[in-house]
């Protein structure tokens, strides 16, 4: 009979992780102390990704992805670090791309974490952005399909109708207010209902 092999508990594992691995470390960073968490929970890799991904498309669905790694480095800073940074997005910006901060919390962290986060991001971004195509295409389908049934739907209501007969009824929609495309079809049909049927075969003079 195979012997069953012994697994390691949950209790020693954590056991392991607390004396030997250290979350939070305290660095000097010239003359301010910064207090680093060496890796993320689960959530806050979630919120990580998610905030950088959004951040590269603008209201308008229109994509900026020049802003990814501006939001990478500013959540590295509040989220990894112990940084209050300001709302203001230009003084922010200038903050993070003229000084080491950035630089100083990355040598501290958990440089695994840390690097598939941001393939992560660059995958979820990659998402976004073909199924943002997709949609486009849906959309376009949709509206192509929905001219081309306009288009048939208008030919069979104006079949036979000459250009003259046209004239006189748009001009007799127009004489009561405002015209429209409903007025003109609905004066389409009633002059279609109204006029003679015309015998196949003869000819007019």
């Amino acid at each position: 009979m195979a012997k069953t092999e012994k697994k390691i508990s949950v209790n020693t594992f954590e056991k392991i992780m607390k004396e030997h691995f250290t979350p939070v470390v305290t660095v000097r960073w010239h003359e301010a102390d910064i207090t680093v968490k060496r890796s993320l929970s689960l959530m806050e890799m979630l919120k990580f990704a998610q905030s950088v991904a959004e951040s590269c498309f603008d209201e308008t669905r229109g994509f900026v992805p020049e802003l990814a790694d501006f939001v990478i480095r500013s959540n590295i800073m509040e989220m990894y670090g112990n940084f209050r940074l300001p709302e203001e997005l230009e003084k922010r910006y200038e903050l993070l791309y003229n000084t080491d901060a950035v630089e100083t919390v990355t040598e501290n962290v958990n440089r695994q974490q840390l690097q598939e986060l941001v393939d992560a991001i660059d995958r979820k971004i990659r998402y976004m952005c073909d199924t943002r195509v997709n949609d486009l295409s849906i959309r376009f389908r949709q509206v192509a399909e929905a001219l081309e049934a306009m288009s048939k739907s208008a030919g069979e209501i104006f079949e036979g109708v000459t250009a003259d007969d046209l004239r006189k009824l748009i001009g007799a929609v127009g004489e009561h207010g405002k015209t429209d495309e409903e007025k003109i079809v609905e004066a389409v049909l009633k002059h279609k209902a109204s006029a003679p049927a015309k015998e196949s075969g003869t000819d007019e003079h």
